[in-house]
């Protein structure tokens, strides 16, 4: 058997993008052949490969098994062509999924619910997703951005910025008076993964695929049940949160959200013979004139289930929408908004979206501007665990073990945060305080040396050698104001690979 990855991969890019084309011509059909790509063995192997590279490899299931026991009881082609076999002849039956709870990061006493497929169900899933996601790139809207390949969080926010941006020049001092949106509906949907309904949503994975095989294995995984702490419990909603599967059913169901406004985000089925442009040009004029005539616009982004309404009209219109979109989630899904988290926002007062806080605000030499800042909560949760780590209760530590420790939270908050607007003076006044934390550390860890010897341990960096910085033999302190803070491009997004078709400039 040929295990040559390389081979394998080029083979699933080939049938990728033969859907993703077929999907972009043909944007209101369902294709009918998938389950001969899904079960042929290079598919398999390809879904082996990123299984077993994954970093829940070592991950049970309820069978006990992981990625190292198959290799060494079974062997890799002996395992794959059972399964094989197992999908062809129709004996393939899902297992139920382990359910762990994980804490929510910043919310003691919160748990998040994680169902772990076994291993074998982890290869099935992502061969499914491997055949089954191209068709559903070439469907989905250019404001979703949650689980997609090539997106994330800062192309949302960014999104999020640009249409906040006031066009429009006022004549006279070249100010910009007016904005574009007043309103924004914080949407948040209570439960997402466990709630939504098998039944609505197979109807719209049906408008997608009409392999009747492969929906009828979907439908297995959905019911395939939960073990919890020994107790089996049967699905009979949600999608379990750790499936390979889940993030892209859940964005079908969620795609429900971008055709209420399709108006304002992209004329797919509304498109004129006459106008030459695209649809996301003709929505986009859509909202201008309906803003120039005084008429009510609604303009979603979505990332997963956090979604956010920028509504141009008063605030009696955005809370009437509201009420209408929680009522069709309900009837068309089975989700319902979370009430605490659902609410309507004045866009000059901000707004929290995906970490970071979104606002209007007036700028003397411009006018209007959006704004993407730093929340002041996040900045405190960051001092509370460097405070937590630098605490006389780690004073055993090697100097060294501490800077391993705090680097790696330093680096990944800072490049989190760096396409904010004033992050400069922030990650500086952060670092600052670390630098103070450090020392107090020190003075704790070695209560007798005097000042002379603990700044023994500030020497030249190896980055920048005229800074001085906490450092030993081995590691030095991260300095978070040296990463160059720049606004995010959302052409800086990288596309699925099978989405660029050979010989065009980006391919």
């Amino acid at each position: 058997m040929n295990l040559d990855f390389k081979a394998d991969s080029a083979w699933v890019l080939s049938v990728q993008r033969k859907l993703y084309q077929w999907s972009k011509a043909n944007p209101k059909e369902a294709y009918r052949e998938l389950w001969n790509w899904i079960t042929d063995i290079r598919n398999l192997r390809y879904a082996w490969n990123r299984v077993s590279s994954n970093k829940g490899k070592h991950t049970p299931g309820i069978d006990g098994e992981t990625v190292g026991s198959i290799i060494r009881d079974i062997g890799i082609k002996t395992f794959l062509e059972n399964l094989r076999m197992e999908l062809r002849s129709s004996l393939y039956q899902p297992s139920p999924c382990r359910r762990k709870f994980i804490p929510k990061p910043g919310k003691p006493g919160k748990f998040r619910p994680l169902g772990i497929p076994t291993i074998k169900d982890r290869i099935v899933q992502s061969a499914i997703k491997q055949v089954f996601e191209p068709i559903l790139e070439a469907r989905f809207e250019h404001i979703s951005y949650g689980f997609r390949p090539g997106r994330g969080c800062h192309g949302a926010l960014e999104h999020i910025r640009m249409a906040m941006r006031p066009r429009k020049v006022n004549k006279e001092d070249g100010m910009r008076r007016e904005m574009p949106y007043q309103w924004a509906i914080e949407g948040d949907i209570h439960g997402c993964f466990d709630s939504i309904d098998h039944h609505m949503l197979m109807e719209r994975v049906r408008m997608h695929s009409a392999d009747r095989k492969m929906n009828q294995l979907l439908v297995r995984f959905l019911k395939a049940g939960i073990l919890s702490e020994e107790i089996f419990r049967r699905t009979d909603a949600g999608t379990p949160q750790g499936g390979i599967c889940s993030p892209l059913l859940a964005n079908i169901a969620l795609g429900i959200i971008e055709e209420r406004y399709e108006r304002w985000v992209n004329h797919k089925y509304k498109r004129q013979e006459r106008r030459s442009c695209d649809g996301i040009k003709a929505a986009m004029w859509s909202r201008s004139i309906d803003r120039q005539a005084g008429r009510t616009v609604f303009f979603p982004i979505r990332y997963a289930d956090d979604f956010i309404i920028l509504v141009s009209g008063s605030r009696e219109v955005a809370e009437r929408e509201r009420l209408a979109l929680e009522t069709i989630l309900k009837e068309k899904m089975g989700l319902t908004l979370s009430p605490e988290k659902t609410k309507i926002t004045a866009l000059i007062e901000g707004f929290q979206f995906l970490g970071h806080r979104v606002r209007m605000c007036w700028d003397e030499r411009y006018g209007w501007t959006p704004r993407i800042e730093i929340p002041k909560e996040k900045i405190a949760d960051l001092k509370y665990r460097v405070k937590q780590l630098t605490g006389r209760s780690t004073t055993q530590w090697s100097f060294t073990k501490l800077l391993q420790k705090l680097n790696p939270i330093l680096r990944g908050w800072a490049n989190f945060y760096h396409y904010c607007t004033g992050a400069k003076k922030i990650l500086s006044n952060l670092d600052w305080y670390v630098r103070d934390r450090i020392w107090r550390w020190l003075r704790k860890k070695f209560p007798k040396a005097n000042a002379h010897k603990i700044l023994q341990y500030r020497q030249f960096s190896q980055i920048k050698p005229k800074w001085k910085v906490w450092q030993t033999d081995r590691v030095e302190q991260y300095q978070m104001c040296w990463l160059k803070v720049m606004r995010y491009q959302r052409g800086w997004m990288i596309p699925a690979i099978f989405t660029l078709i050979p010989g065009e400039p980006d391919a």
